[in-house]
């Protein structure tokens, strides 16, 4: 992982190059101070500050209490601050959504009171958080603000211009160009060995060795990252070494020196895990079974691909989970303004209707006096049953928009919860289980060492909302090649791509395809004796709005696929119906009949010689 430097709260008293202070003595200092002061705050967020990188959930407790207390005394320094280590807590635990409220907080509180150190701090920091999400240009814009203030300021030579650097550096090599991230983290190494941090030398040393393993240097980068390792042992800096022992494993994977590349890997897996830092933790994990996969040691690959899967679900859980809390927050806000609502035009209703009564006894004692009186009671009588209609119609539209809004929350929240790669990697290790069964073991290792293959692309694209057609494309070629062991070398596939597409461009959603082609190989193919032929085209649609996917294959047709199937029992597609749902929410002004088109084709004497399925995907862009 690239070390990225979060501005904390003070540039002129906290040193974010420099190692922090002994969490135990700050909780001692908390407890024995108990008056509720500026002095109180400050301690506070030392405390949130010093343990940013481990995940106490004290640090959280800590950062709330600084800023209840800091707003109550009106400290608007204290309160940047808190906001600051708020961000920061949420920031390391990967809930960016939360992060980024609190940072814009306290950024717009400084830019208000026009302080500079703290409108550095407040960029700086969401730059790290653009950084994080892939905003690499937004992030650029926004140090490079930080970084002129600092300078207008004098500090041109000083720790808080390397942390900015630092940061630079990271999203440089975010957006692939690793030799500007080099340059920059050399910038940091001259200011921090002039400056005589230990700290910011070991890691900009570290982050130079990760970016030489990323231009293929490895043997340069190892000349970078052990230096940083001993410098890391000797001054305690322990959250550094599990970086630096990731990038060494790394180096020397990539040198073909296995043993060692794996025993730094161990080294720093233990420390990702004591830190609970879940994005090193993906990347360790991932070259491990790299690492035992090509030494063929696949009991031990299928072992860190199963703690790869538990990781990566738990980042992009916590993600669905605030998604789908958002969603159901604003449905229950929807709900309850609509329910205020009505209770008010109920309320106007029996107002209205009291109204009602007072005038018709007044009408009563009005006819006594002049037919003018009577009149006006009468109109006035006619506009209230209008003005009572009007109401009324109202109140049954309201609850007919309600009922709409609840059952479109109701679609979101199904969609969200729906993934497709479970039932992919279950029909997988079905093929593979077949090959056992017929004894075969060298075909079996091999189709096992494939599926590890294919399984890491998959894992790749899991959690996205969309990848580029080529890797979807990539994908169901390793599929097919899988699929294509089960037959007896009478099988054969063809993808085609229009000239008129650029497949690194243009995105679709991630295993849109590979359910129907499934369905092509399982009721087509499968029962069909004879050379077996599957092809794939993608090409645009006349008014380029849809990529259109057809699938044809030789098959036995649908005709015969269903006779085959009126003894077994029925069952309802989870891929099948997974795919309509989610092209339905894509193509709101299209029917299922107009996504969906299958074809029956036959030859000159009425016989069915295959099927071909058309899918309309809309075309979405690489942004």
């Amino acid at each position: 992982m690239k070390y990225i430097i979060i501005f904390f709260c003070f540039l002129g008293l906290i040193t974010p190059l420099k190692a922090s202070v002994q969490p135990d003595s700050l909780l001692q200092n908390i407890a024995q101070y108990k008056k509720q002061d500026t002095n109180r705050v400050n301690l506070l967020v030392d405390y949130c500050i010093a343990n940013i990188f481990t995940g106490d959930k004290k640090a959280l407790k800590f950062a709330k209490e600084a800023y209840d207390l800091a707003r109550k005394l009106k400290f608007t320094s204290g309160e940047t601050a808190a906001l600051n280590c708020l961000g920061n807590f949420y920031y390391q635990q990967a809930i960016y959504d939360k992060a980024v409220v609190y940072y814009t907080q306290a950024l717009r509180i400084a830019e208000k009171e026009n302080n500079n150190n703290n409108i550095v701090i407040g960029k700086s920091n969401l730059a790290s958080l653009y950084t994080r999400i892939g905003q690499q240009q937004k992030a650029l814009k926004a140090f490079k603000e930080a970084d002129t203030i600092l300078l207008k300021m004098g500090a041109g030579l000083s720790q808080n211009r390397a942390a900015i650097l630092t940061n630079m550096g990271a999203a440089y090599s975010s957006l692939g160009d690793h030799k500007q991230a080099v340059m920059y983290h050399q910038k940091v190494l001259n200011i921090c060995e002039k400056l005589n941090i230990s700290y910011g030398i070991a890691l900009s040393r570290g982050n130079i060795g990760e970016e030489l393993n990323s231009l293929g240097k490895y043997k340069e980068a190892l000349v970078y990252l052990i230096p940083s390792v001993a410098i890391s042992k000797e001054n305690g800096f322990s959250k550094l070494l599990g970086s630096a022992y990731k990038n060494i494993g790394e180096a020397y994977f990539k040198l073909n020196q296995l043993n060692e590349a794996i025993k730094y890997l161990k080294n720093a897996l233990q420390i990702a895990k004591k830190d609970n830092d879940q994005n090193t933790l993906l990347k360790i994990n991932k070259t491990l079974l790299e690492a035992y996969e090509k030494q063929g040691d696949f009991k031990r690959a299928y072992q860190s691909t199963l703690d790869y899967i538990a990781v990566k679900d738990s980042v992009y859980g916590k993600e669905k989970e605030q998604i789908i809390a958002d969603v159901s927050t604003k449905y229950e806000t929807e709900k309850k303004e609509a329910t205020i609502r009505n209770l008010n035009q109920k309320q106007k209703i029996t107002e209205l209707q009291s109204a009602q009564k007072n005038i018709y006894i007044y009408s009563i004692i009005g006819a006594f006096i002049a037919v003018v009186a009577i009149a006006y009671f009468l109109f006035s009588r006619y506009k209230i049953k209008q003005k009572n209609h009007l109401l009324q119609t109202k109140l049954v539209e309201a609850e007919k928009l309600l009922l709409a809004e609840k059952k479109v929350t109701e679609s979101e929240l199904k969609a969200l919860k729906s993934q497709m790669n479970p039932h992919f990697i279950f029909n997988a290790l079905n093929s593979i289980q077949e090959q056992f069964m017929y004894g075969d073991k060298l075909v079996a290792n091999e189709q096992l060492s494939n599926f590890t293959y294919l399984t890491r692309q998959i894992l790749d694209v899991s959690g996205k909302k969309s990848i580029s057609l080529s890797t979807e494309i990539e994908i169901l070629t390793k599929y097919l090649e899988l699929e294509k062991m089960r037959f007896q070398q009478d099988f054969s596939y063809q993808i085609h791509v229009g000239e008129d597409l650029d497949d690194d461009y243009l995105k679709i959603p991630p295993m849109l395809i590979q359910p129907l082609v499934e369905n092509s190989i399982k009721h087509g193919l499968m029962h069909k004796s004879g050379d077996k032929y599957l092809e794939i085209v993608f090409r645009l649609t006349d008014d380029e709005a849809y990529i259109l996917c057809a699938i044809t294959d030789n098959g036995i047709g649908r005709v015969a696929s269903a006779q085959m199937k009126v003894n077994q029992q029925k069952h309802e597609s989870f891929s099948t119906n997974a795919i309509a749902q989610r092209l339905e929410l894509l193509n709101p002004t299209l029917s299922l009949k107009e996504i969906f088109n299958y074809t029956d084709l036959k030859d000159e004497q009425d016989l069915s010689i295959g099927t071909k399925v058309e899918m309309m995907i809309p075309v979405m862009f690489n942004k």
